[in-house]
């Protein structure tokens, strides 16, 4: 799970157009969402906020954090509330992401 974001990112939103990307601490592992390697037609990478660029981090006030790119472009988040847990389940999110999948082919 120790990718790290910055340089796996551009090889995965250039070669193609939707990424799902989620980060987290490696402190607050157990909170994480057990997301499949892959979900139709976007791949879906890991990373510890510890390794991101200082601007990244910066950006991000809870973890775990998911964020759905299209074409290097944010265009959807979840992030943790104060108990730095999602309020969405696995299967929300998924669906979720499939629904903006669709709506943004």
């Amino acid at each position: 799970m120790k990718l790290l974001v910055a340089l796996l990112f551009s090889n995965f939103v250039f070669a193609q157009s939707f990424t799902v990307v989620q980060i987290n601490a490696e402190w607050n592992e157990r909170n994480k969402v057990d997301l499949p390697l892959r979900i139709e037609g976007a791949n879906v990478i890991y990373g510890y906020l510890s390794e991101q660029p200082k601007g990244l981090q910066n950006n991000i006030k809870a973890v775990p954090v998911v964020i759905l790119y299209k074409d290097n472009k944010p265009i959807s988040q979840w992030g943790a509330d104060i108990s730095f847990k999602l309020k969405v389940t696995r299967e929300e999110l998924l669906e979720q992401i499939r629904i903006l999948i669709n709506r943004h082919k």
